[in-house]
């Protein structure tokens, strides 16, 4: 028997918005594979039909899921909603938002990245094809051929870790890979032409490792880069 003395209040749930209501059963579609990345929602005079909702109802429905990544809107006689694949901006936002609030340093995501470094590695090594290296080894041209472009050395670096990730065939691998990527990316690389051909230089020794299947100089290799990565950024403030 409850002896406690004290009464538990309950405070009644309030009800869902029509359009959320709307977005959920749209999103189940989406997320159970009926309609998969590509599939066009219905029209809006079809979904209005079928969910007996009004034409703002179903309006503020897809604007929900737009936010969420789920689908593309376009305007026009052939325009409409269309199912995509969510990227890692809305997870970006609120992670960086996080991060900020909780006064991360640059040293925890490098330590992060030093810890899921290996298993990115072993796993690439493992499961990516010729075709996902090929993939990587244009980024290492792309930064040899350009040097002094700081946005393409940038860009193509991150991308050089992000296909790796890729390459796994592991999602959760590669999202969290391609997270960390992107927040290191935020703190903005400034380099001149003699650190980018350095880079380029160590990303083509990490994949000819990693071509070769030489698991342990791969993640050795790998490590001194993002050792040297975090004293770099470090250095900079």
């Amino acid at each position: 028997m409850n002896t406690n003395s004290e009464v538990v209040v309950f405070q009644r749930s309030k009800p869902e918005k029509a359009a959320q209501v709307v977005a959920k059963q749209i999103k189940q579609t989406i997320l159970n594979g009926t309609l998969p990345v590509g599939a066009r929602l219905p029209s809006e005079k079809v979904m209005i039909e079928q969910f007996g909702y009004s034409r703002a109802i179903i309006r503020e429905a897809l604007r929900l899921l737009e936010s969420d990544g789920l689908i593309v809107l376009s305007a026009g006689r052939n325009g409409g909603a269309v199912v995509t694949t969510p990227g890692t901006g809305q997870i970006m936002s609120s992670i960086d938002m996080l991060l900020r609030m909780q006064q991360t340093s640059i040293t925890d995501v490098f330590e992060a990245q030093r810890l899921i470094e290996p298993i990115i590695v072993r796993m690439a090594i493992d499961n990516g094809t010729p075709e996902d290296f090929e993939r990587v080894r244009e980024t290492i041209n792309l930064i040899e051929a350009h040097p002094d472009d700081v946005e393409l050395v940038r860009e193509q670096s991150n991308r050089f870790h992000t296909l790796l990730g890729e390459a796994t065939k592991n999602h959760v691998i590669s999202i969290i890979s391609g997270i960390l990527r992107q927040i290191i990316v935020d703190f903005r690389y400034e380099g001149d032409a003699k650190e980018a051909k350095s880079i380029a230089h160590i990303h083509g020794r990490i994949l000819d490792a990693i071509e070769a299947k030489d698991v342990d100089v791969a993640i050795r290799r790998s490590l001194r880069h993002v050792d040297a990565g975090s004293a770099v950024m470090c250095s900079r403030g």
